[in-house]
């Protein structure tokens, strides 16, 4: 078995310590097909899900930008998904008096780098990103009204449980939640320095990067 397969398999007997509940176990097994084979992108999404749930936006933060730089590192872009996705930016607004999103970052960034067409169709990672702003800043973000239900739902079914109702992915926040995670990994994408993969890689999980960059 080669370093890929023994990543992957690791991998997987991580996913079943989560679908099980327990959170410990699974992030212990991540951290060894991290040992095995860095490079594999499910690592950082899976670990991204268990830190959000468990209130670690940084931490989850981090997972994400760096499977998203393994994600437009790789294979083709998809432009039907991306045509698709562009349609959830329309929202404009205000947040916190800094930060400010609009459709038209989505259209500028990717004339900066066409790869980042990518994050931009990706709506799950751009969603979960969102949420990561959203859980560090709440307190400071007076005119975002979102109910603790829904964000609470949201996070159970990043870890695979039943809801009690509708999650903030299920309503017409949506779209704003998605917009503010899309500024968020732009941002970080425009302004960390040109390194290769693996060095990116060791910046983003190491905190050399600006993560309050807006």
């Amino acid at each position: 078995m080669n370093k890929k397969e023994k990543c992957a398999e690791l991998l997987q007997i991580g996913v079943q310590h989560k679908r099980n509940g327990d959170l410990e176990q699974a992030l212990n097994y991540y951290g060894k097909a991290f040992n095995k084979y860095k490079l594999n992108p499910d690592i950082y999404k899976n670990c991204s899900k268990i830190y959000t749930s468990i209130g670690e936006p940084d931490h989850a933060m981090r997972n994400l930008l760096t499977y998203s730089q393994l994600v437009i590192n790789s294979g083709s872009i998809n432009m039907e998904s991306y045509d698709f996705a562009v349609s959830f930016y329309k929202w404009s607004g205000d947040l916190n008096g800094n930060v400010r999103v609009q459709k038209d970052i989505a259209l500028t960034a990717v004339a900066q780098n066409f790869n980042l067409a990518k994050i931009v169709a990706d709506l799950n990672l751009t969603f979960q990103a969102g949420i990561c702003y959203i859980i560090k800043h709440r307190n400071n973000m007076t005119n975002l009204q979102i109910p603790a239900n829904l964000l609470n739902n949201y996070i159970k079914t990043l870890l695979g449980r039943t809801t009690d109702g509708p999650s903030l992915a299920d309503t017409n926040g949506a779209p704003m939640v998605r917009a503010i995670g899309l500024s968020y990994l732009l941002v970080n994408f425009i302004t960390n320095p040109n390194l290769e993969i693996e060095e990116l890689i060791d910046a983003y999980l190491n905190e050399e990067f600006e993560i309050d960059s807006f």
